[in-house]
């Protein structure tokens, strides 16, 4: 019983010593806020929706707090390149803010 309190505590350990994002989470992330982004903002270019994702820097801004710059392909062909902030929440990683780098 030692030994499976110690292997769960240990598993738990690296499960929540991640620094930064893996570009999957970060992919999942912004997907998921520009979807529902759109669906409340139609009238803005991505209102048309998100077709592809594209990490390009995942950078630590200190501690469970991660910059992303992505290239984010629309759905009408538009390509944008944004600045995202993620933070690190208990299990997981939570969209905090993002920019839009063209100003458009």
């Amino acid at each position: 019983m030692k030994q499976l309190f110690s292997i769960l505590i240990i598993c738990f350990l690296f499960g929540c010593a991640a620094r930064v994002p893996s570009e999957n989470r970060a992919q999942q992330s912004l997907r998921h806020f520009f979807k529902n982004y759109g669906k409340k903002y139609p009238e803005t270019p991505f209102g048309k929706g998100v077709e592809k994702v594209e990490i390009l820097k995942i950078s630590e801004i200190r501690k469970h707090v991660a910059a992303i710059e992505a290239f984010i392909t629309l759905k009408s062909g538009d390509l944008k390149k944004v600045n995202a902030t993620l933070q690190k929440k208990t299990l997981l990683w939570s969209f905090t803010s993002w920019e839009d780098l063209e100003g458009s």
